[in-house]
C-alpha cells in the first residue's frame, strides 16, 4: 500500500535516524575515554559517599521526625495540667463537692479531651489517673490494668516522662506507641498531687517513624534510651531488648547513630554485604558497558535502518493517516516481532474505530428516528376523538360514574404519555397503565372481551421503556379481535438474572406475513394511541442491544402470538 510522503518540519532539523547514528558513534568513543580517566577510586568514593549521605539524611529525617512527635505530646499534656485548659476544669472537679457540679465539669472535661483529639491527630489515648485510688479519672479510651512502672523508659526531659514503644494500654489494642507521663500538680495539694497525666502516641505515628525507611537493603533499628539501654530493637536475635548499647557489638553490619537533643539515641544497622552491593554492581555495570559498548555499536549501527528506523517510519506515516481521517489505512508487518505487535493494536485499533463511528452513527440515527417518531405520534387523534365520543355518549346515557371513572382512566393514559421522567420505569407502572387502558376499552366495547395478565414474581424487579406493552394489547386488540369478542393473555417472566420474556396471545382472526411485515414497518395503519410495534421493536433495539428481539408469530382464524426477549447487560430493577 502506497503511503503519503510526510516531510519533517524544518525545527527539528535532525531525523531519528540521523540521532541514533550520532548516538552509537558517541557510545563507542565515549566509554574508552571513560576507562581511561575515571579510575576505580573516584567511583567507589562517589557510592560510598552517596549511599552514606542518603542513610544519614533519613536517620535524620526519622530522628527529627521522632523528636517532634514527642515535643508535640509534650506540648499538648501542657494543656491537660493545672495551668492548662483542660487542667483548669479537672482542678475545679477535684476541688468541688457539689455533685451538680462535678457532672456539669465532667460533661466539659470529655468534650475538651475529644476536641484535643481531633484537633491533634498525632495524640491518641488520654488519660487522668489517681495514683493513690489507682483509677482513672478521665479518658477517651478504656483501659484494664493500668501500669507505669513496667513501661520502657525512653527519656525524662521538662519534667516529663517518655515511654516507648511499647503496647497500648488501650485494650482493644495492641500496637506499638511512644507514651508520656507527668504530675497533674506540681503542689502538695492533697487532693491534686496524687493525680498523673497519661497521653499515648497515635497507634500509626510508631510505624510513621520507624518502619518507613526504605534503604532497598536489609536494614533494622534500635532505641537507646537516656541511660544506654536499648529499650527497642528490629532484630532481638542480635540485640536484646533491656541490653546495653555497644556500637561494635554486632558483627557484619555497619551502624549510622543519631543522638538526640533529648538524650535518647537511634541507630540502623545495614548488613555489610548489602552495602557493599551497590559499588560492585555499579564497578561490574560499568566495566560490562564499557566492553559492551564498543563491541556492539558497530553491530547496531548496520542493523538500525533495518530493525528499528523503518518500523518507525512505516508507523509514523501510518499514525499520520490517521490523523486524516482515513480510516481505511492497515500497515503491513515488519517481521520484527516487538514493532509487529504495534502494528496488530494499530490495525486492530484502527478497525475498532472505524465500527466503533458506525455504530454510534447507526444508534444515533435510529435513537434520533425513535425519539422523533415518539414525539410526532404520540397520541392518535383518532383515539382523542373517539374517547371524547365515549365522554359524550357515556354523559347522554346518564352514567355519571362509568363517565367519571372513563376521564379519570383517559387522564391517567394522558399524563402517562405526556410524562418528561424519562423513558425507562419500573414494570409495576407499565403494569399498571396497561389495566388502564384494558379498563378504558372495557369501557368503550361493553367488556366484550377478556384480558388476563400474569406476572412472575421475580419480574416486578426489572425496569422497560415506556409504552412497552400498550402497544403489544392494543394490536391484538384492533388487529387480531378488531373489536368483536374474544381474549387476551398476557404473560411476563424473568429468565436467570438478565432476561426479561413479554408473550401477548389473542384468539383472534390471526394475520398473514404480509400484515405483519406492515405491522413491523410502519406501514400499517395505526389505530389507539399511534405507538405501533415498529416503536417496540426499535426501542428494544436501542436499549438493550441487537440480541433482544421481538417475533411475531399467527396463524389464520387461531390468533396471533408476540413474544419479545430483553437481554439485560446490567439488570435494571426497581428500588423504589
Amino acid at each position: 500500500m502506497k503511503y503519503a510522503k510526510i516531510n519533517p518540519l524544518s525545527r527539528y532539523p535532525y531525523s531519528l535516524k540521523s540521532r541514533l547514528y550520532i548516538m552509537l558513534t558517541a557510545s563507542s568513543i565515549i566509554p574508552l575515554i571513560l576507562i581511561g580517566t575515571i579510575s576505580v577510586y573516584a567511583i567507589y568514593s562517589i557510592l560510598v559517599n552517596k549511599i552514606d549521605k542518603g542513610i544519614e539524611n533519613n536517620i535524620e529525617q526519622v530522628s527529627l521526625s521522632l523528636e517532634n512527635t514527642l515535643e508535640n505530646m509534650n506540648y499538648t499534656s501542657q494543656q491537660f495540667t493545672f495551668n492548662g485548659l483542660i487542667g483548669q476544669d479537672v482542678y475545679k472537679y477535684l476541688r468541688s463537692d457539689d455533685l451538680v457540679e462535678k457532672i456539669k465539669q465532667t460533661n466539659m472535661i470529655n468534650h475538651n479531651i475529644a476536641l484535643m483529639n481531633y484537633t491533634n491527630p498525632i495524640v491518641g489515648m488520654t488519660l487522668y489517673y489517681d495514683k493513690k485510688n489507682q483509677t482513672p479519672l478521665f479518658t477517651n479510651m478504656q483501659t484494664e490494668d493500668f501500669q507505669l512502672k513496667h513501661l520502657p523508659l525512653l527519656t525524662t526531659t521538662q519534667g516529663s516522662n517518655f515511654y516507648g514503644p511499647h503496647e497500648s494500654q488501650y485494650k482493644n489494642s495492641n500496637n506499638n506507641v511512644f507514651s508520656l507521663s507527668r504530675k497533674f500538680d506540681i503542689t502538695n495539694d492533697e487532693q491534686t498531687s496524687n493525680v498523673i497525666i497519661y497521653i499515648e502516641s497515635n497507634f500509626s505515628a510508631f510505624e510513621n517513624i520507624l518502619t518507613s525507611m526504605q534503604y532497598g537493603m536489609e536494614a533494622f533499628h534500635i532505641l537507646v534510651n537516656s541511660n544506654g539501654k536499648v529499650i527497642y530493637t528490629g532484630n532481638e536475635q542480635l540485640i536484646l531488648t533491656g541490653s546495653d548499647y555497644d556500637l561494635n557489638s554486632v558483627e557484619g553490619y555497619k551502624a549510622f547513630s543519631k543522638e538526640s537533643d533529648q538524650n535518647w539515641r537511634i541507630v540502623t544497622f545495614i548488613d555489610q554485604n548489602d552495602y557493599g552491593y551497590e559499588i560492585r554492581k555499579w564497578l561490574y555495570t560499568f566495566l560490562l558497558f564499557a566492553l559492551l559498548s564498543l563491541l556492539c555499536s558497530i553491530f547496531i549501527a548496520v542493523l538500525i535502518r533495518k530493525i528499528v528506523y523503518k518500523p518507525l517510519n512505516k508507523i509514523n506515516q501510518g499514525i499520520a493517516m490517521i490523523s486524516g481521517n482515513n480510516l481505511e489505512v492497515k500497515m503491513n508487518f515488519s517481521g520484527v516481532r516487538e514493532f509487529d505487535s504495534i502494528i496488530s493494536e494499530f490495525n486492530n485499533m484502527t478497525n475498532k474505530i472505524k465500527n466503533l463511528v458506525k455504530k454510534v452513527e447507526l444508534e444515533e440515527k435510529n435513537k434520533s428516528e425513535v425519539e422523533i417518531e415518539k414525539l410526532m405520534a404520540q397520541i392518535n387523534p383518532h383515539f382523542l376523538y373517539n374517547s371524547l365520543n365515549t365522554i359524550q355518549w357515556l354523559s347522554r346515557m346518564r352514567e355519571p360514574e362509568k363517565t367519571d371513572r372513563f376521564v379519570a382512566l383517559f387522564i391517567k393514559l394522558l399524563n402517562y404519555n405526556l410524562a418528561k421522567g424519562g423513558y425507562v420505569v419500573p414494570i409495576k407502572e407499565e403494569i399498571n397503565t396497561l389495566l388502564d387502558y384494558i379498563e378504558l376499552q372495557n369501557i368503550r366495547y361493553d367488556n366484550i372481551f377478556d384480558v388476563e395478565i400474569e406476572v412472575d414474581e421475580q419480574a416486578w424487579d426489572y425496569k422497560t421503556p415506556r409504552f412497552l406493552l400498550q402497544p403489544l394489547v392494543e394490536n391484538a386488540l384492533y388487529h387480531g379481535l378488531e373489536g368483536n369478542e374474544g381474549s387476551i393473555k398476557v404473560y411476563v417472566t424473568a429468565i436467570g438474572n438478565n432476561k426479561l420474556s413479554i408473550v401477548v396471545i389473542d384468539d383472534g382472526k390471526g394475520m398473514v406475513e404480509t400484515e405483519i411485515a406492515d405491522l413491523l414497518t410502519g406501514r400499517k395503519k395505526k389505530y389507539g394511541l399511534g405507538i405501533g410495534l415498529n416503536y417496540v421493536d426499535k426501542m428494544i433495539k436501542i436499549y438493550f442491544g441487537p440480541s433482544s428481539r421481538l417475533d411475531i408469530s399467527s396463524e389464520e382464524n387461531k390468533g396471533t402470538k408476540i413474544s419479545i426477549t430483553l437481554l439485560y447487560e446490567e439488570r435494571m430493577v426497581d428500588h423504589d
